[in-house]
């Protein structure tokens, strides 16, 4: 057993708790709590310390996101030039280079905005392939010797993408082909960028996530579940997993679902969740699919990745094994498919759990339809920061207005935040902060106030709201017999001013009733 004591517990009047067997026994004050231990059993005296269940990243890619610290990291970039001097210092280092890949940068962070390109790369290396992939996850630039190597051409063309030769940029399904020319991961490695995407996501009081995985590194399904199964049979997981499942077909779709894996198949560690469908791209990279042209771009509004027929195939394949499907849908006109597609598909009340992810521009009406029918909705306060500072420029004032609407969506259906990680950096106390502030974190750029969540909710929406979407029973509450998941704050974040939230110190996180992250040992 174990002891917490002098703690300030969110929701609850007692300061202290017994955990035994990985579950909360007993909430009570100190006296009681240390009466039932003995000289074997563990006392933690929490000093005032702040205690919370443990973050929920509702929608996120763990994998990727370990494979990402595992390479070049390209945030924090303000030129050009900074991007070059990562990616030659790389070249430059004393480990052997095989492949560059890169993932981060923001060209609109830029002091002056502009796209790298094949040019650029080819200076520093006609002999090593390099991939730059912007932070989105949309948009890749790569030198000829990827392009070489991924058999793509002066003539290539793609469905779902964009391929322009000339300046070495993908898009959307493009990067898929870049993927598969990719140094073939083995299981252990992929074991090993899963548990380092973990540990990474515990520094920051996460204990649970919701995950896109299955196309993340490799196109191989398989060997992605198989490290993950293996990494929950030997209790190496640290977070508990609910996988956002995607594939690159209706047969590989098939073939999953007749092995017998569906929602709900799996353990405390790890679980199957919904079918994850990407039907668009992203805000910043432009390929969102919207129904009138981008303010700031005239001749483009993005496109959908799929036809509605071929959504219809996926959709209604997984829903004859009762698999409800979440879909990325960030432009309005993507949205619209969707949400057509849901109307035959989701029962009243929404029992499975459909979903959208995102919920980003949306006009008045479509939020209407998504309360009606009561979605799920996985959105990113986290994505208030950068596009805080481009959601006008990009679509003017009319759609900015109705659109990234946490709050309403919160107050009027089931509605969980997250972080896309590595699209954003996994941090829930930043993510509570924006979506409290609505107020891009160095305070230069805002979106619609009327949205903004007290503190109560953006932490909700961050603890109760995950597990809820996931269907996992007993998590995510400090209540007595549920998983001892829970994170210890060095602040009550309720009692501080919002915009300071993000600078409060995770101090503890504990999954199962284990420690799997404490400021003191790191």
């Amino acid at each position: 057993m174990k002891g917490y004591i002098n703690a300030d517990i969110w929701k609850r009047k007692e300061t202290a708790f017994l955990i035994e067997d990985g579950v909360f026994q007993q909430f009570g004050t100190n006296e009681e709590i240390e009466e039932h231990l003995s000289s074997q059993d563990e006392l933690i005296d929490l000093n005032g310390a702040f205690v919370i269940p443990g973050f929920t990243d509702s929608h996120m890619h763990l994998l990727e996101y370990g494979h990402y610290l595992n390479h070049v990291q390209l945030a924090g970039c303000r030129s050009i030039d900074d991007v070059l001097a990562r990616i030659r210092g790389r070249l430059e280092s004393e480990e052997p280079v095989d492949w560059i890949l890169a993932r981060g940068f923001n060209e609109e962070e830029f002091d002056h905005p502009e796209m790298p390109d094949k040019q650029m790369l080819d200076n520093l290396s006609r002999n090593v392939p390099i991939c730059l992939t912007r932070v989105c996850g949309h948009k890749m630039v790569c030198n000829s010797k990827a392009l070489q190597l991924a058999g793509i051409e002066a003539d290539s063309e793609i469905e779902g993408g964009r391929i322009d030769f000339e300046h070495g940029l993908l898009e959307e399904t493009a990067l898929n082909v870049m993927h598969q020319a990719w140094p073939e991961e083995t299981i252990d490695s992929l074991k090993q960028a899963i548990l380092k995407g973990a540990s990474a996501a515990n520094r920051y009081g996460i204990t649970s996530v919701g995950s896109d995985d299955f196309l993340s590194v490799t196109k191989d399904w398989r060997k992605v579940l198989d490290a993950f199964l293996q990494l929950s049979y030997q209790q190496k997981l640290t977070v508990r997993v609910n996988e956002q499942c995607e594939f690159d077909s209706p047969e590989e779709l098939a073939g999953f679902l007749d092995e017998g894996y569906t929602t709900d198949v799996g353990d405390d560690l790890f679980r199957i969740g919904p079918l994850k469908m990407v039907t668009d791209g992203s805000l910043g990279a432009r390929t969102a699919a919207l129904s009138e042209p981008y303010t700031d771009a005239k001749d483009t509004r993005g496109y959908p990745i799929y036809t509605k027929a071929e959504l219809r195939t996926y959709l209604e394949l997984a829903n004859r094994y009762n698999m409800p499907a979440i879909c990325h849908a960030i432009g309005d006109k993507a949205l619209n498919q969707v949400l057509d597609l849901y109307k035959d598909l989701v029962l009243p009340g929404n029992p499975l759990h459909y979903g959208i992810v995102h919920c980003q521009i949306m006009t008045p009406e479509q939020i209407q339809k998504v309360l009606d029918q009561n979605l799920v909705c996985y959105f990113q306060s986290l994505f208030i920061d950068s596009d805080a500072k481009i959601l006008k420029q990009r679509v003017g004032e009319k759609r900015a207005a109705s659109s990234y609407p946490f709050r309403t969506l919160y107050e009027g259906t089931l509605a969980c935040n997250g972080s896309d990680a590595p699209v954003e950096t996994p941090d829930p106390l930043k993510g509570i902060q924006l979506a409290v502030t609505r107020t891009s974190l160095d305070g230069r750029a805002s979106m619609n106030p009327k949205e903004c969540m007290s503190v109560e909710e953006a932490l909700t929406s961050y603890t109760e709201k995950g597990p809820e979407a996931f269907f996992s029973e007993h998590t995510g509450k400090l209540e007595t017999g549920y998983h001892a998941d829970f994170a210890v704050l060095e602040k009550n974040i309720l009692n501080i001013p919002a915009e300071t939230i993000s600078q409060v110190r995770v101090l503890m996180t504990v999954l199962g009733g284990e420690e799997v992250y404490e400021v003191s040992k790191n």
